[in-house]
This record gives C-alpha cells, structure tokens and sequence, in this order.
C-alpha cells in the first residue's frame, strides 16, 4: 500500500452524442422574444465554503523573489477592498466545465490538436538507422558512422579546435564494420601520419551537442574510398518522396513547438544562454541539437544530413535528425474525438452547456450568429470577513510551491482510451507506445483533479516544526506534496543520517523558474456567497445545474490555482432566503396587471423537481450513468490514497515508507521506467495505463534497481 497512489489528474468520460434524448440533444438556443410558460427565471442563491486552502492570487502583481532566481515569480493573495476577491468569472468558469461534464456536452475549448503529437523511440530502434545524405530530390546515399569522442563525462568539450556541425573533414579512422572510432581529426597543412589498422577518410561531422548527460561522442559520417569503376548506389525508397519530406517537415515542427517555451535561458550569472550552450545537468540544462531552434531544418532538400530508418528490404521508411529520435503518432488527438464533442460549429447545434454557459464559434468557422451570449449569470461573490481573517499568510518571499507539471498530451497511456466507443476504457497496460494515438482509438474524455481526501485541516496544511524539510515529514501517513522540498544536499538523491528521507541543506528553499511562491492562501472553512441569475431555463436544464449545486456530503468542486497539489476543494450550497424563482407563466400574468406581484411560492420545491427531472432523464442512459459516477468518484476523492505526480521509490527507502518527495524534481523518472522494455516488448508490470477513476486499480511507485546492485546515493548517480 506504501507503493500505491492516485495521479492528481483523471478523465472523466465523455461520450459520443449522436442520438442523445431531446433536452440534451444538440440545437439552436430558445429565442430572447419571450420567456417560456413552462421555464424558469430568477436567481439562485449559493453558500460556496473553502474545504483546503484556495488560492486567489494576483498574478498581475507578481515580483522576483529578494534573491536568487529572477524567473522566480512571487504572488500575493488577490484583495479587493481587504477582502480576499474571489472573481466571478473564476465560479462560472468552475462551474461551466462541471456543466458541460454532467451533460455530456460538447467541448467549449478543445484547441488546436489537428497535427500528431510525438513520442520517443527507444534504443533498439536505432538499430535500423543509417547516416545518409540527401544527394537530390528523391535520392538519398548512404554514409558509414563512426565515433569521434569530443567530451568529458561532465560534457566539457576536451578538443582544442573541434569541428563544426556538418563541417566537412578529413580524419584518421581505425576499426571495422560497427566499432569504428575517428583516431583523429585532421587540419589543413597536418599530415596524416597513419599507422597500422588506421585508414584516412573523407566525411563530414554530426555534432549534435552536449545534449545528453555523460555523452562523450559525437559522429562522423564518411565515405570508404570506391574500387575502380564502382558506382555508389542510392537508397531505394519504401514510399513516395513527398510523403518522406511532409514526414520530416511535421516532425521537424513538433520539435521546435515541444521547446519553443525554453527559448530566453539564462544561466546562473543571469546571461542569456545560447540554444547550443550547457549550463548544467538535467532538463532545460544542457545543450540542444540544431534541429530543435535551427528554422533551415524545416525543410528536406539536397544537402540535407540525417538518418534513415531502413524497413526489413533495407528501404527508405522514415528520415530523423538524431539516432534515437521522437516520432509521430499515426493519427492526432481530433481525429480520435468524436464530431459530436467537438466545440458547436454553428448556432443551430449547441449543446446544452452552450444554450445555458453561452457559445463562441470556433476561430475562423466565419459563420453568422457567431456567438450567444447564454441565459445564466454569476451575480457579484462577497466575503464579509477581511483579510485578517480570511487568508492565512507567509513572510518574506512566501512559501515556495511544488514544481507543477504542464499538460503532456503526449504521454498517450494516460490520454487515450481503447476505443471512442468506450471512452471509461483506458487503452490497456503494456501495449507499444506507437500503437496508442491511432486510428479506432478514442479520448478518455475531460481532465478532473482528484479531491485530496483524508488531509488534516490545520497540521497539514502548516509549516511543522521546521527542524526538518517539511515535504518530507508525513502528517497522518501523507507528505505535504504542495510544498517545494529544500534544497538536495547534491544530486545523488541520498539518504538523511538515520533517517527515511532525502538528505536536503535545512532551510535552503529552492526559488526558480520551474515552481512559484505564494504570499498567502485563503483559509479553509471561508465562506464566501454568490447569486446565480438564470433566465428561461427549461426543467432539465435547471435541474442539471441544481444537481451540482446539491452533492452528497463530503463532495467537492475544484476551484483556482494550485488544484493538482490539493488546493482549491469547495463545497457548494444553495442558499434558499436568497432564492427566487418564477415560471414564464407567472412572469407573463405580473406584466399584464401593473397591480399584480409576483407569487412568493416554494423555489426550494421547484428546484428538487427540476433536479428529479434530470436525473429521469439520464437514469435510463448508461454513459450519463457512467460520467456521474466517474465525476462524483473525483469529487468524493479516496481517503486510502494519496494524491501526487508518479515518482520513483529510492533503493535505500524501506518498503514499508511512503516515498517522499525528491528534492531533484525528477519525477520524469517514472515514466522512463514506465516504457522500460524487456527485449522488443515493455517489461511485465510497467507500461501501465491511467486508471479509470471508478474501476481501475491505483498507480503504483516503481523501485528502481541500479545495474551493478548499488544503492542511488551511496555509488552514484540513477
């Protein structure tokens, strides 16, 4: 149990709409002429109460921090009056994305996922490469590799004048057929001097950089000398040629979109750092390739340098600008969501989420009526307590959060379900990575955060004693995963003396680039009010919006920043002294009579009707049946386990402790491990899936065992 854990993000399933009953059917929203008899219209009153700390921040008033890192962002708490001000916007936006998930709707925003995202090819792949050279359109020929050791293992460059990336050279080689080595290279006006086993050659240097940790050598591609009256014959092709260079074309893009956010380094001088520039060790530290930031590789034309992936008759299938290179999927995330879900296209065919949140049509449709303004408003929220009261906050620079992951669509064995029938199914555990994004797949639905279930309200969410890291020290059996560790003691990720911990420099803080820092949070147990103004709702809609607004005790919606690391869980409420409601009918006989008032009558039965109404309507179906349970499961969380990014599990760590946070931040290790490979296929028990939220089994925190039986820290480096 020590090993098991839930990732912060799930899916709730979202499934084809083609023949949905009417009320949650697609079509064009009620006309503004008039209220109907049998709708509803009027406000809603709503207790919204803080479960764990929420963070409001004012992000337009971010600072460096007083020193270190002037990437680092520090935010205060956002106020309004000395109130902490919780925007409107923020509410209607929490609750939109609940709507649209109840009611299977379309998706509001799905962006632009028309191009296949990429992956990495594992090590054996590169078995079937070979250095080529585009010699004309549609002619490729065939170079031989050898090694040209240029780095230490610290990835300093050990030659005084090394050769430049695609620089032709002359060089002293000595080996045979796959253990070729470059003896050295030599300079205009240097003889060769060669020497038994040693030949002299012509070629040209691959020098990709020192883009890997411990990477000692670059590559020369060079051609043997020809017998008298040989002819050097091309490649022949598996495909087309447009289709090889439309191939690279997208790759080469996909690149460059995956790293245009690490343009403007800096290195720890404040310098702005090159893109062929190391300035340390790990990601975002070393050095790139010249296809990443270089737009001259965009395009496949002659003179091109590259490798070619040969299939089994030794043709041309696919060319890559490095041996063990990313690669497409076969088919982009659109392609695998059905139409139905995709944003409205037009007026005629909104979804219910569109016809009561409102509806903008997708960038360059060029429809008219391009937009709907919606029938539903988020009255003004207010906090009657100031911010003494109300928000909990942190001296200095504040308190440094967890590195937060960014979206990684890519990782396909968390995004893609098995088929767009059954969306609830995730592809299954084990499959190749190149078998997930394809076609008669589907999309596991939309993104929610687990609720963080079973925390401490006060020690939890506290600093402790500070004798030592507090994201290392467990509060009932859970690590505070919102907290950024110290400072490692170094890279190695060892152990605390005597200690089940990282050994972290006591009170060093880590401020960079890659977490924030927060000035304060508003206090669970806050309570802050608001009116939901609805005009014309018909009885299923309303009541889709009553049944948000009336879950189960102990279920919470996901509000603000911060969500993946537990913040923001808020329990709503309605509030019946601030609710009014009246049918179109009513409406219509108070209009008519100056005289007349509007009947007082019971809103709190006409909500439970209409929420009565919806769930008769989605009872009888079995994909609204699954997304309610799916969606109550997430908001309800799982007291039994804890919520966090997969990590890996030190050797030195007993089996029965939790493995705590690394102060390194390398949780990609996991999902390195994840794809690890026995032989041509992944590994037993790796390759594993996102569960379902409902019926999959937790993740499971994978223990790596060192080559040589060492133990991490103790020999050296993971």
């Amino acid at each position: 149990m020590a090993d098991e854990f839930l990732n912060p993000y799930t899916f709730v399933p979202s499934y084809d709409r083609d023949g949905l009953p009417e009320g949650l059917a697609d079509g064009p929203p009620p006309s503004r002429e008039r209220l109907r008899e049998e709708c509803w219209t009027g406000c809603i009153g709503v207790r919204l109460t803080v479960e764990t700390p929420l963070l409001l921040l004012a992000t337009s008033r971010s600072r460096p921090p007083s020193e270190g890192a002037q990437d680092h962002r520090v935010y205060p708490v956002l106020l309004r009056d000395g109130r902490p001000h919780l925007p409107a916007t923020s509410v209607k936006g929490m609750l939109r994305a609940a709507y649209e998930t109840i009611t299977n709707s379309r998706f509001g925003v799905f962006g632009d996922h028309t191009t296949p995202l990429a992956f990495r090819r594992d090590a054996g792949y590169a078995l079937k490469m070979v250095p080529v050279s585009v010699v004309a359109e549609g002619v490729i020929g065939k170079f031989e590799i050898a090694a040209m050791e240029m780095y230490d293992k610290d990835g300093q460059a050990i030659l005084k004048d090394p050769p430049r990336h695609l620089e032709k050279v002359t060089a002293v080689i000595a080996g045979g057929k796959n253990r070729t080595k470059v003896v050295r290279v030599l300079r205009p006006g240097v003889a060769a001097d060669l020497r038994p086993g040693q030949r002299l050659v012509q070629g040209i240097a691959y020098v990709t950089g020192s883009t890997i940790e411990r990477k000692t050598h670059e590559r020369l591609f060079y051609l043997e000398p020809l017998e008298p009256g040989e002819k050097r014959r091309p490649l022949p092709l598996a495909r087309e040629w447009s289709e090889l260079a439309e191939d690279w074309n997208r790759l080469i893009c996909s690149y460059q979109e995956a790293h245009k956010d690490l343009f403007g380094r800096r290195g720890p001088d404040g310098r702005r750092v090159e893109p062929w520039e190391r300035i340390g060790d790990g990601p975002g530290q070393l050095a790139w390739s010249p296809h990443i930031y270089d737009k001259d590789w965009l395009t496949l034309k002659p003179k091109t340098v590259c490798y070619a992936h040969l299939d089994s008759s030794g043709r041309v299938e696919r060319l890559y600008p490095v041996l063990v290179p990313r690669d497409l999927y076969a088919a982009a995330p659109a392609e695998l969501l059905p139409e139905s879900l995709h944003p409205a296209p037009c007026y005629d065919r909104l979804s219910p989420a569109d016809r009561v949140f409102g509806w903008v049509a997708p960038e360059g449709r060029g429809v008219r009526r391009s937009a709907y303004r919606g029938r539903l408003r988020i009255g003004p929220v207010v906090r009657e307590q100031d911010a003494a009261e109300a928000v909990e906050r942190f001296d200095g620079d504040g308190m440094p959060l967890s590195i937060l992951s960014s979206p990684k669509p890519q990782q396909g064995r968390f995004y893609v379900a098995e088929s767009a029938d059954r969306p609830e199914r995730p592809v299954p555990d084990g499959i190749a990575k190149e078998d997930l994004y394809r076609p008669g797949r589907g999309l596991r639905g939309r993104k929610a955060y687990w609720h963080h279930a079973g925390l401490d309200r006060t020690t939890h969410w506290s600093e402790g004693q500070r004798k030592r890291d507090p994201a290392q020290v467990r509060v009932l059996g859970r690590y505070r995963e919102y907290r950024r560790p110290w400072e490692p003691a170094d890279d190695t990720g060892s152990e605390a003396p005597g200690e089940k911990e990282y050994r972290t420099k006591h009170g060093k803080e880590q401020r960079d680039g890659q977490n924030r820092s927060i000035k304060g949070w508003v206090r669970p147990r806050t309570v802050f009010r608001f009116t939901i103004d609805v005009r014309d709702l018909d009885e299923v809609e309303l009541g889709a919006l009553v049944w948000l607004l009336t879950l189960p005790p102990g279920h919470f919606h996901r509000l603000g920043f911060g969500r993946p690391l537990g913040f923001g869980s808020v329990r709503l409420d309605i509030d019946a002294e601030a609710t009014a409601l009246h049918t179109g009918k009513q409406y219509a006989a108070f209009y008519r009579s100056l005289s007349a008032v509007l009947p007082e009558g019971d809103p709190m039965t006409a909500l439970a009707r209409a929420k009565a109404a919806f769930e008769r309507l989605t009872d009888g179906l079995p994909q609204m049946t699954s997304i309610r349970n799916a969606l109550m499961a997430v908001m309800r969380g799982n007291p039994g386990l804890p919520v966090h990014y997969p990590r890996i599990r030190p050797q030195w760590l007993p089996r029965e402790i939790p493995a705590p946070p690394d102060p390194r931040g390398q949780n990609y290790e996991w999902f390195t491990e994840n794809e690890r490979l026995d032989g041509k296929k992944i590994a037993s028990g790796r390759g594993r899936s996102l569960p379902s939220p409902t019926t999959g089994t937790p993740l499971t925190v994978y223990r790596v065992k060192e080559a040589d039986g060492s133990k991490p820290g103790k020999s050296g480096k993971r």
